[in-house]
């Protein structure tokens, strides 16, 4: 009778709080890789791409974790690496490279090659990792990470290294 209806009057606000979004950790994780695997260069269009990827489930553990994984299988077909990402792999690889006792048959290597390149281009996941501003945060990659050094860190580990990255 010439109304319109409540619904489009008052539309569901809590509708797009309680949105879902049925995208796993591991696929957000595949699409955050595919774009950085393909970026002309990094930045703030790069930071803009990543975070429209991950949309509302945020950088949580499990997507940082994804990416992680799914970026050291990228980072094995270094031909394939768009410019950007080649760019942070050759500066990763040399930092790697310069740790004191580390070698490339090392078998993380791969695992802080990747850590080296999100440094670079996704510092954010680092933390989402749990490599926190006030040492590991407890349950995390990071802190598991510390638990095979068995609490002590010492100075010059890849560890340490890498919550020195977490603190910046």
């Amino acid at each position: 009778c010439g109304f319109n209806s409540i619904d489009d009057e008052f539309p569901d606000e809590k509708r797009a709080i309680l949105s879902h979004d049925p995208r796993t950790a591991e696929e957000i994780a595949e699409q955050v890789v595919h774009a950085i695997v393909n970026a002309e260069k990094g930045g703030k269009h790069l930071h803009k791409t990543l975070n429209n990827i991950v949309g509302a489930t945020g950088w949580t553990e499990k997507v940082a974790e994804w990416t992680l994984a799914k970026l050291e299988q990228a980072l094995k077909e270094a031909s394939k690496l768009g410019p950007a990402l080649k760019e942070a792999y050759d500066k990763a690889w040399e930092a790697a490279r310069g740790i004191e006792g580390f070698v490339q048959e090392h078998p993380v290597f791969c695992t802080v090659i990747a850590l080296g390149v999100l440094v670079m281009i996704a510092p954010w996941a680092i933390e989402a990792l749990g490599f926190g501003e006030l040492g590991p945060i407890e349950g995390s990659f990071a802190a598991l990470w510390q638990a095979r050094y068995a609490g002590y860190v010492p100075k010059g580990s890849l560890f340490s290294f890498f919550q020195r990255l977490g603190m910046t």
